[in-house]
């Protein structure tokens, strides 16, 4: 061979490229299959941290339903009596029966958890009947916190289990700081929610300070109905606060049927800027309001879930009536009925969801329910029912001309202690063309207090003042005594002392032109800080659809609301089945905060309603939401009469109108609003509501929860 040809094969041999592809794919496959397990080990890595973050999400809402176990217990302590502790009366069981009696042994101002024994234990501390000896467990713990004692241990929830302890409120002020607090009235209580999965187990420690606010002066709830056979609450609504069906009588008698939307809420979630913004929607340490202790009780009558968006209450979590996982409390704090069940979609009693989940559209702990309460009020209260403000008894709150019947049903409510007859119209400026022009006009049984007369106006000091006052404000008209439009109305000297004025001529009263507003002494409340009273007497003779006051606008165009400055009550003296009051605007407060007349501290004095503005309007009659589309109201509303005959309706369509405050009537009518109106609890805490509005208001026992933090 060659030199040459041995050159060539060399050449030839290099540049052959067979076999080459099947080295590069055995690489290539290699390489995908590294690159398989790698992505492989990522995705199966991925999934167990989703699971475990699952499971601790999961073990923080355990803990979370510990919280509200322990603040429910806390609700209790302070609603179910009579006997709180000890042997000597024995201890009284928490039954339905037991929570309807307000605690008052062995402490007649009420119970206290941190002095108390319960029967049976060795040492002191007994919460809702659970004697707080044993030490709280090192797992809850983390931080070295020291105080705390078991309220509950190892509940089953939810797949998981949780622990409950409790200890003193640690009062930041004291000296040193976080001191145990001696007030019975605060807690502070701990959680560990546990919860094991296929990644192994995770636990959460969550913790919150709770505060008992109880009004329980009063007889009712702040939305209270009762009394025809037609049923208590015609039409669709939605109540946000406690709600009482005192009267629903006869057989298959309806209290209410919620449809689409409606039903209860403890919270002011959906609450309309313009109120919201207008009432404590903080508590004093800056915190959210996060409940309005609702409580549903039912004397009698069917309760109906008619829709699946038609909730008692709503879940802290899951499907159904879900309260979409908000900090605030959705549950109810308690629902309490002798009536009945009923409607499409939801037997509420077929047991109420506590923690297990029986009827997602019924959301209550499971101790918290049972039969309408012995010793709760049988009908909504009177007018003329007695009354204590401001430490004085008055055997009726009101009836005209300022007298009150000796009779067992108006004793003295203060016994051996300060009484008087009646409170409203012996001390309230009278709008009255029926008894003639007083002789004798501070005690006397005269009507008219406009002063006259005075040529600039054209008022003349009679009963024809009242007249045209009275003419002007069934139709929301502004008042013209010959001149032209009056909006500001003087008031007769006597009539001016009567509500206690050291200037006898600095009363008037604009009641027109959208502007709802008494002065005295210059100030916009009575000189004791109570509402002025105003006694509004129906004129003769009036059809029986016509108001005894409409509401008017600012501008009907740009302003279509009407607006109260200070504070003022106005009564409606009506026959029954005529309305007292028309509401055909919005009816708001000022929105000033802080005046100078405000006297209930810092913290109130920092919202409008109720501290520094507030109107109540009460009436024999009915009050009537006019026809006219969406509109917010604020202020507490009340209509009685005993022939259980007063509503409080619709007739025409009024959309999604809200109503804030208190509301109580013998019948709610909205069958023809057209929407859903929204009646939701104002304020939180009813014990700032003026002491003299009375039968308006309502009992309240609230715990509210402050401080949330998460401690592992």
């Amino acid at each position: 061979m060659t030199r040459q040809a041995f050159r060539r094969r060399i050449f030839g041999s290099l540049v052959d490229q067979r076999g080459s592809t099947l080295v590069m794919g055995l690489m290539l496959v290699f390489i995908m299959t590294l690159l398989g397990v790698a992505l492989f080990d990522i995705a199966r890595l991925e999934a167990r941290l989703k699971l475990d973050s699952q499971t601790g999400v999961q073990a923080l809402e355990i803990a979370e339903g510990g919280l509200e176990r322990g603040l429910h217990l806390f609700f209790l302590q302070f609603v179910c009596g009579p006997v709180s502790s000890g042997s000597i009366p024995p201890m009284s069981p928490i039954t339905p029966s037991n929570c309807g009696i307000p605690p008052t042994l062995p402490n007649p101002t009420g119970p206290n958890y941190i002095t108390e024994t319960c029967l049976g234990a060795g040492g002191p501390g007994c919460l809702a009947r659970v004697a707080l000896t044993t030490d709280c467990p090192a797992a809850l713990l983390p931080d070295g916190a020291t105080g705390f004692k078991v309220l509950k241990l190892d509940q089953a929830f939810a797949r998981g289990t949780y622990t409950v302890c409790v200890r003193q409120w640690p009062d930041p002020n004291s000296d040193p700081p976080n001191q145990p607090s001696t007030n019975q009235h605060k807690a502070q209580f701990r959680s560990r929610g546990v919860l094991t999965s296929i990644t192994g187990t995770a636990a959460r420690i969550v913790q919150i300070d709770a505060t008992a606010v109880v009004t329980s002066n009063k007889p009712h709830a702040p939305f209270a109905i009762g009394g025809p056979t037609g049923g208590a609450i015609r039409g669709n609504t939605l109540i946000a606060g406690s709600l009482h069906f005192l009267g629903c009588p006869g057989a298959g008698c309806v209290a209410v049927a919620f449809g689409g939307g409606g039903g209860m809420q403890n919270n002011y979630t959906g609450l309309h800027a313009s109120l919201h913004d207008r009432i404590p929607w903080r508590f004093e340490d800056g915190t959210t309001v996060n409940t309005l202790g609702a409580v549903l009780k039912v004397r009698e009558g069917q309760v109906q879930l008619n829709s699946g968006s038609a909730c008692i209450g709503k879940q802290e979590s899951g499907s159904g009536c879900s309260g979409g996982g908000t900090a605030f409390q959705d549950t109810m704090s308690g629902v309490y009925t002798s009536g009945t069940w009923g409607g499409s979609k939801g037997n509420c009693g077929g047991g109420l969801n506590g923690n297990t989940t029986t009827n997602s559209r019924c959301n209550v702990w499971t101790s918290a329910q049972g039969p309408y309460p012995t010793g709760d009020p049988i009908s909504l209260p009177l007018l003329s029912d007695s009354t204590i403000i401001d430490g004085k008894g008055y055997r009726c709150f009101f009836n005209p001309p300022g007298t009150c019947p000796n009779d067992d049903a108006h004793q003295p409510p203060i016994p051996g202690g300060t009484n008087f007859d009646e409170y409203f119209y012996t001390s309230a400026w009278r709008i009255d063309n029926s008894r003639g022009n007083d002789p004798n006009p501070i005690n006397g049984q005269g009507g008219c207090d406009i002063a006259g007369p005075n040529p600039l106006l054209g008022t003349t000091g009679t009963v024809a003042d009242c007249t045209t006052l009275l003419t002007a404000l069934r139709t929301g008209a502004t008042p013209d005594f010959g001149t032209g439009p009056v909006t500001t109305l003087p008031i007769k000297p006597a009539a001016c002392a009567r509500q206690g004025a050291v200037d006898a001529t600095s009363c008037t009263l604009r009641i027109a032109a959208g502007q709802l507003l008494g002065i005295i002494d210059g100030t916009p409340i009575r000189p004791d800080l109570e509402p002025i009273n105003v006694y509004l007497k129906r004129l003769a003779g009036a059809g029986a659809g016509t108001p005894t006051l409409k509401t008017s606008p600012v501008d009907a165009v740009t302003d279509n609301n009407m607006y109260y400055q200070g504070k003022m009550m106005i009564v409606a003296d009506n026959p029954a089945g005529a309305p007292g009051f028309e509401i055909d605007t919005g009816l708001l407060s000022a929105a000033t905060i802080n005046q100078p007349w405000c006297s209930l501290g810092a913290y109130l004095c920092g919202y409008a309603y109720p501290a520094n503005h507030f109107v109540a309007m009460f009436t024999t009659g009915d009050i009537l939401l006019g026809a006219g589309g969406t509109r917010h109201i604020l202020g507490a509303f009340f209509a009685a009469n005993s022939a259980l005959t007063s509503k409080f309706y619709v007739n025409g369509g009024i959309g999604q109108t809200q109503v804030g405050g208190t509301v109580s009537a013998q019948q709610f009518d909205f069958t023809l609003a057209g929407g859903t109106p929204s009646l939701y609890q104002a304020p939180w805490n009813l014990g700032a509501l003026p002491g003299a509005v009375g039968p308006a208001a309502g009992s309240f026992v609230s715990i509210i929860g402050s401080n949330w933090a998460q401690i592992q």
